[in-house]
């Protein structure tokens, strides 16, 4: 497991990630070794907080480590040693117009959760028709996260994490992408091997573009030790994950209130033949039914190419109703086809839903969220963003 500190970062790395950094000896503190002046003032909305190396928990009394007072003062709840360091390090949010803004979310491993993880599987088969795992006494739930690691057939699962969408029974669950779309794997498989990895949802996270992981403290490293996918951070296997662990997720970006208002995105690169999940019922706090305008753009991924397709969507997405989740275009424009193309009422199930040469819109739902989703069946590449807005939530 990779782990790295921001203490590791030298001066011209800090001004890249627009740190106030400051360092300080435990005999350095005042009234008891408990209170603290840090030498550069910090912004309460994202101050992390390190003991010898190890991130402290925000908090008075028994529910924390540490409190902070205005820009300047940090008070530990406990008296620290005089040969502890200290440190204190806190993103300077250079955006006056739209600060940037931090969610926390704090996770202590349960014994089942500890069990569950880096499970090995072996003898596991697939079968492509259904997108089904097979395996007697699975133990799998809706939403289980696995980790595929080989399989044997032709154009069967390839190695990757996948998702539960449903259990048939003890001895087979359907899988699907964990952008939630569904495979498009042609081959049925034998001798599929997997591990079950921890994977837990994080309110917000495909609205933000920073995040930090911190198990018991110590910063885990991205694309190594976990993985973003969409709401949720996933483990890799190889991350020791014990019972009462602790893992503390720091999420952040600029955005207003984003459980109600505006969604956007841009830069979202699909493969031609590919697909990309624009935004779900997860973006949202226990949301249901949601209706808002859809601003959707999308160009040739070679910038030298004048391939375009604009358009403005009317959209009603309900969780486990498909049939009366509606799009409705108002209108588009560019020269990518004739249209862009919508899919709703039940009738999206994969990018194959799609005419060839089009680019489309679709919505699909069942019983765990709604999706709209992108597919691109251009015959190129294409760059896309998209902004919602007047969400009803």
């Amino acid at each position: 497991m990779g782990i790295k500190f921001l203490s590791g970062f030298r001066g011209y790395d800090n001004a890249k990630q627009h740190l106030r950094r400051s360092i300080h000896a435990g005999s350095d503190l005042t009234s008891g070794n408990t209170v603290l002046n840090p030498s550069q003032a910090f912004d309460q909305q994202a101050c992390f907080v390190y003991l010898n190396g190890v991130m402290q928990k925000e908090g008075s009394g028994a529910n924390g480590d540490y409190t902070l007072s205005g820009t300047s003062t940090v008070t530990f709840n406990s008296a620290v040693a005089s040969t502890d360091v200290i440190e204190v390090v806190s993103y300077n949010f250079a955006n006056p117009t739209l600060p940037e803004t931090m969610i926390e979310s704090n996770t202590t491993i349960s014994s089942a959760q500890a069990t569950y993880h880096n499970t090995s599987v072996t003898g596991g088969t697939y079968t492509a028709s259904s997108d089904t795992l097979g395996k007697a006494s699975h133990g799998l739930s809706v939403d289980d996260v696995i980790n595929v690691t080989a399989a044997t057939g032709s154009g069967t699962i390839s190695t990757g994490r996948y998702r539960v969408k449903t259990v048939t029974d003890s001895s087979n669950v359907v899988l699907e992408a964990m952008d939630f779309s569904a495979l498009t794997f042609s081959g049925n498989g034998t001798s599929v091997e997997y591990s079950k990895v921890h994977s837990q949802r994080v309110n917000n996270l495909t609205l933000i573009n920073k995040v930090m992981v911190f198990l018991n403290g110590m910063l885990l490293v991205e694309d190594s030790d976990f993985f973003r996918d969409n709401q949720y951070i996933t483990f890799d296997a190889g991350v020791n994950l014990l019972q009462n662990h602790v893992v503390a997720i720091r999420n952040f970006g600029s955005f207003s209130t984003p459980s109600s208002t505006d969604v956007s995105n841009t830069s979202i690169e699909i493969a031609d033949e590919g697909i990309a999940t624009l935004l779900t019922s997860d973006d949202f706090t226990s949301n249901t039914t949601a209706v808002f305008n859809l601003h959707v753009s999308a160009r040739h991924a070679t910038a030298t190419e004048d391939g375009y397709r604009t358009a403005h969507i009317l959209i009603r997405a309900e969780v486990n109703n498909a049939t009366e989740s509606y799009a409705h275009r108002a209108y588009d424009a560019g020269n990518i086809s004739d249209e862009i193309q919508i899919k709703d009422q039940g009738d999206y199930s994969s990018v194959t839903s799609f005419t060839d040469g089009k680019i489309g819109i679709g919505i699909t739902a069942d019983s765990n969220r709604w999706s709209v989703i992108l597919g691109n069946r251009a015959g190129h590449s294409i760059i896309a963003g998209f902004k919602a807005l007047a969400i009803t939530n």
